[in-house]
């Protein structure tokens, strides 16, 4: 019987992530805001795979013939833990809306969940993870670039420790962009982190 799997693997000396909010369609707006966000150095990856189906027909005791198909990988799945908890990103990923501060209607302080209502509709992002690239030596030798074309996250759950900050744990889906056709995951090499994450 077909179902789905998840194989875990991980990004090591990740860097950081951008995001970028897209059309609610998939396709990127006319002026789009990227937005860099601190990160821990791993982030856990779930490759989500279909499980294909296989079977024999019998003629008594003799295989006839038999069929077999091959799983099928239908995206991937972002954690990110102890990531920096910044309300914007929060907004962007999640969804909900900001609170400003009441005497400076620019500064953001806050940060509501969406409503039971709202969660059907989820505003997609595209998603770049940055991780670094190592030489032989174990110096950084610039960086692969991780893309994801069309994301939705998920509302994060958060751990506040006496002495430390706030760091929400964010969950992301990648799959392929409805809008363009891409695929749900690329990668290059760079020679360095964009100026969201300078």
């Amino acid at each position: 019987m077909p179902g789905t799997q998840a194989k875990t693997g991980y990004l090591k000396g990740c860097r950081g992530l951008v995001i970028t909010p897209l059309n609610l369609d998939g396709s990127m707006p006319t002026n789009p805001q990227r937005y860099g966000i601190k990160t821990s150095q791993e982030v856990s990856v779930d490759l989500e795979t279909v499980d294909g189906d296989n079977g024999e027909l019998r003629g008594g005791d003799r295989v006839l013939a038999r069929f077999e198909d091959t799983d099928t990988v239908v995206g991937m799945n972002l954690q990110f833990t102890d990531a920096r908890f910044d309300a914007q990103a929060t907004q962007i990923i999640a969804g909900g809306t900001l609170i400003f501060d009441e005497s400076d209607p620019t500064k953001i302080i806050g940060w509501v969940a969406p409503k039971v209502s709202e969660q059907g509709t989820r505003t997609p992002f595209a998603a770049e993870v940055y991780v670094a690239n190592y030489n032989s030596s174990g110096g950084v030798d610039g960086f692969v670039c991780f893309k994801f074309p069309y994301c939705i996250g998920y509302v994060p759950t958060a751990d506040f420790q006496d002495g430390d900050w706030g760091t929400p744990e964010f969950e992301m889906r990648a799959r392929e962009n409805p809008a363009t056709g891409e695929s749900y995951m690329s990668w290059q090499f760079v020679d360095q982190l964009p100026a969201e994450l300078q």
